[in-house]
């Protein structure tokens, strides 16, 4: 059980659906966590959700009970009791965390107002973890939050080198506000819950039992793999040798498992991080993304994204920080 549950919001302008919500699921999970999420809107990995509630038993579990032909009053009843089931348990406390994404919806059709969401700030168990997650989500929502992050996305900013969709996708997650790991976390839990093969290498960590790293086991498709040595340190001091040798290890890894061809799905967890502070050399990283085999898709997160390997995105996302507790 947390000692003090947040309420946090993710929000956007774009259409994109933001996948930080189901990560701090996953992460929560392997804390033995309860998580309840309901998906008021639909996106390209629906299918993946109920699989996901499956293999990640009974510490998470999620609701996606919407389709494209559904009619408005049966959407409408199903948003009602659902939401209800929210309330309750949100005042139970009956779990950890507790998720509403794809708001924007309801909201607009007026089944669920900010009025609604505000009481479920006000009403919930001191420890459950309250997040919302929408596009263009009220304001008067925003200011019972604790921490308010806004992603924005660019696609193809810069023309990619490889635009054909079949030659497989590059996303850069960058910015200084919350959600960059988890948003590849969330995104990871659904591709293995298809059966899709996914790697996250972790460049900047030090190997412990984190939470997603304990998740993951329960996941026949998702491989995590640390190999950082922890807190770089500030104050323009030099990086010590460590952090460098672990990061060229850690780069040849990366390398070695794209070259594989087993993987649908690759990430490459604070490479930007690593970029910025001359671990790794961005041009090497924008060279690698030129050479990617076709059909696989990359995840690159970590704030202070390096120029050339935005310039290799097929989208970039910043997660804009609003509020931090």
């Amino acid at each position: 059980m947390l000692e003090r549950g947040l309420v946090q919001i993710y929000t956007t302008t774009s259409e994109s659906f933001n996948f930080a919500p189901l990560g701090l699921c996953l992460r929560a999970s392997g804390h033995s966590l309860r998580s309840f999420i309901i998906c008021f809107s639909s996106h390209d990995l629906d299918k993946a959700c109920t699989q996901v509630s499956s293999l990640l038993s009974p510490f998470l579990d999620i609701k996606h009970p919407f389709t494209h032909e559904e009619k408005a009053t049966e959407e409408e009843h199903l948003i009602q009791a659902l939401f209800s089931e929210v309330k309750t348990a949100m005042s139970h406390g009956t779990y950890d965390l507790v998720v509403l994404t794809g708001l924007q919806a309801p909201l607009e059709q007026g089944v669920i107002t900010s009025k609604d969401l505000i009481q479920l700030c006000l009403e919930k168990a001191p420890h459950v973890e309250l997040v919302f997650s929408g596009s263009i989500l009220p304001s008067d929502l925003l200011d019972h939050a604790d921490l308010v992050t806004e992603m924005a996305v660019s696609h193809r900013i810069v023309k990619a080198t490889k635009p054909d969709p079949e030659t497989g996708t590059v996303e850069v997650v960058t910015g200084d506000g919350k959600g960059k790991t988890t948003y590849c976390l969330g995104k990871a839990l659904l591709y293995s819950a298809l059966g899709i093969s996914t790697f996250m290498l972790q460049l900047i960590k030090s190997p412990m039992r984190y939470g997603e790293i304990v998740a993951a086991e329960r996941l026949p498709h998702f491989t995590i793999k640390t190999m950082g040595k922890g807190f770089l340190g500030m104050g323009g001091k030099p990086i010590e040798k460590k952090h460098i040798e672990a990061a060229n290890k850690a780069w040849d890894v990366g390398l070695r498992e794209m070259r594989s061809l087993r993987h649908g799905l690759i990430i490459l967890d604070e490479i930007n991080v690593a970029t910025y502070y001359g671990l790794i050399k961005g041009d090497k990283v924008a060279e690698m993304l030129h050479e990617r085999p076709a059909g696989l898709d990359f995840l690159l997160s970590g704030r202070n994204a390096h120029p050339d390997v935005m310039k290799e995105a097929t989208t970039v996302i910043e997660m804009r920080e609003v509020k931090h507790p």
